[in-house]
């Protein structure tokens, strides 16, 4: 069951907890939820550099693909979209939900968020790079829900 499923069928029931693929460096305690659906992360190319950085790589001809755990954080006050959720990688801001897929996900991930006391996460993978017709490819973030 993915995680918009189990959002929406959350009333009584407790988040599923796994231990991350690679724990955050400096996050606080965070409550990580397992899925199978695919969430694409928007924005991402503002983030490369951070991107490489958190992949252990450099911008190359070579293929990345990382495991990581991506941290949901809802942006209330953000001045475009105030569902707007927030994707950060070992406390480093890396893009954002798609609007409407965060308009979907908002009220549940602060609904788990209050019941766990936790920031909620998600497995995810740093994928990109390799040449491309163009140039060398980007870096993207997939998180799992």
């Amino acid at each position: 069951m993915g995680l918009l499923d189990r959002i929406r069928l959350f009333a009584g029931q407790g988040a599923s907890t796994q231990t991350p693929p690679r724990p955050p460096t400096k996050a606080p305690r965070t409550t990580i939820l397992a899925g199978t659906e695919s969430l694409e992360v928007v924005g991402e190319a503002n983030h490369q550099d951070t991107l490489w950085t958190i992949s252990g790589s450099t911008p190359s001809a070579e293929r990345v693909r990382v495991p990581i755990v991506a941290v949901l954080t809802p942006e209330p006050d953000n001045p475009y979209d105030s569902n707007a959720i927030r994707v950060h990688i070992d406390a480093h801001p890396v893009g954002y939900l798609a609007r409407e897929v965060a308009s979907q996900y908002l009220p549940g991930l602060v609904a788990l968020m209050r019941k766990t006391g936790t920031p909620i996460a998600l497995h995810g993978v740093i994928v990109g790079g390799g040449l491309r017709h163009d140039g060398l490819g980007t870096t993207r973030c997939l998180a799992r829900a």
